[in-house]
């Protein structure tokens, strides 16, 4: 069979990755995967075997097209007791993980040269979907208290009076990937205030608000400050409850209901995933939040203190209140993009920051995952890292 001229001419555009990105390692510091010294297996088999007499015979229909009820019930009572938010269940759709959701949403607005709005750095995963499809994705400039409205404003009017209207904001507001920060209470209202004064609608990713270690409680979500259906939520369970379940959801206003359901509704998840996540957090999900926390606190702490120990003083590293990753800004001049082959090859993999900009550049940035290994791993991890890093001439700066 010959498929050169069978193939869709509409496949998403290509994007460049580092050498090195796509192999396995002892130390895996580039992906956040579940921590796996807390994963509830034992409460999984247990959940099963407690709704199963219940539910198990609804597995020989096809699900709900937006999934599981009992599932998203819960979640609008969670999104109601933790964000600030009033959702109808209905209004909710399960998602495989938040990247199927984010998909979903982005789906319903982009096209082809569409403007969207990101974070200085924006996650690779999200960056990825924009640019295979070819949008015009513009950074605005962020701080420890997440995107600059005021940068976000000028750059919108600088686009209007060029004649381009941007079709989308997206933040990840919450522990903010890569870099860690959350957006602040000021800058949400902020950001709601130009999303509707400009007619943008905003896309928030909080997948990261259930891993919040200490400091202060987390803002209200941008859907509950929002009276005007402009903002869309997404969230997931994925990293809480296990990567390999790619259970996640979505939150959209009326307005934006009807064409998503037209695009992915009937396309949720797994019905079994489903059934065994909504009986295990229903019966356990405060007390096992509450031991991830701890958890992640540990190996945050364990990695800063290797970092510490092992990096110059020249290196800068985020110290988040939440979350699972590290930030990490490493003298003018260092290519953590070139070097990550050779980290790869001594055992440990990290992704450089540059994964996280549409131009793939500045090079000198890193974001390290500590939501995996032990606390003895991290440790081990990290010095080899720092080890390449000075021979291989990173520290030294331009």
């Amino acid at each position: 069979m010959d498929y050169t001229n069978l193939f869709t001419k509409d496949m998403p555009a290509e994007v460049a990755g580092p050498p090195g990105q796509a192999e396995d390692t002892k130390y895996t510091f580039s992906v956040t995967y579940t921590d796996r010294d807390t994963m509830p297996v034992q409460g999984f088999v247990d959940a099963l075997a407690d709704i199963m007499p219940r539910e198990g015979v609804e597995l020989a229909k096809y699900p709900p097209p937006q999934g599981h009820v009992g599932l998203r019930e819960y979640i609008a009572q969670a999104l109601h007791d933790n964000r600030g938010m009033d959702v109808p269940v209905d209004n909710i759709f399960l998602s495989a993980g938040a990247g199927g959701a984010v998909g979903t949403i982005l789906d319903a607005f982009i096209d082809a040269g569409d403007t969207v709005l990101v974070e200085e750095f924006c996650y690779s995963g999200t960056l990825g979907m924009l640019m295979g499809k070819r949008a015009n994705v513009i950074h605005v400039r962020s701080d420890e208290n997440g995107m600059d409205t005021d940068a976000l404003e000028q750059t919108v009017k600088g686009l209007v009076a060029g004649g381009t209207q941007p079709k989308l904001i997206y933040t990840i507001s919450v522990y903010q990937n890569p870099m860690g920060m959350t957006l602040s209470a000021e800058r949400r209202r902020r950001m709601v205030e130009i999303s509707q004064t400009y007619g943008i609608p905003i896309l928030e990713n909080e997948s990261y608000a259930d891993f919040r270690i200490d400091g202060d409680p987390l803002p209200q979500a941008m859907y509950g400050m929002d009276d005007q259906g402009g903002v869309s939520h997404v969230s997931a369970y994925t990293k809480l409850l296990g990567c390999g379940l790619r259970l996640g959801f979505g939150v959209v206003p009326d307005p934006v209901k009807e064409v998503v359901g037209k695009l992915r509704f009937g396309a949720s998840p797994s019905h079994l995933a489903s059934m065994a996540v909504f009986e295990y957090l229903n019966t356990h999900g405060d007390e096992y939040i509450a031991e991830v926390a701890r958890s992640l606190g540990a190996k945050r702490d364990a990695m800063l203190a290797a970092l510490g120990e092992h990096f110059p003083p020249s290196c800068e590293w985020s110290n988040p209140h939440g979350g699972m990753m590290l930030w990490g800004r490493l003298p003018e001049g260092a290519d953590t993009w070139n070097t990550l082959e050779k980290a790869v090859a001594a055992g440990v993999k990290y992704n450089p920051g540059a994964v996280y900009r549409a131009t793939r550049e500045p090079n000198n940035y890193m974001r390290l995952t500590y939501s995996y290994h032990d606390v003895d791993e991290i440790r081990d991890g990290i010095a080899i890292l720092a080890g390449v890093f000075e021979r291989e001439g990173l520290f030294e700066g331009a």
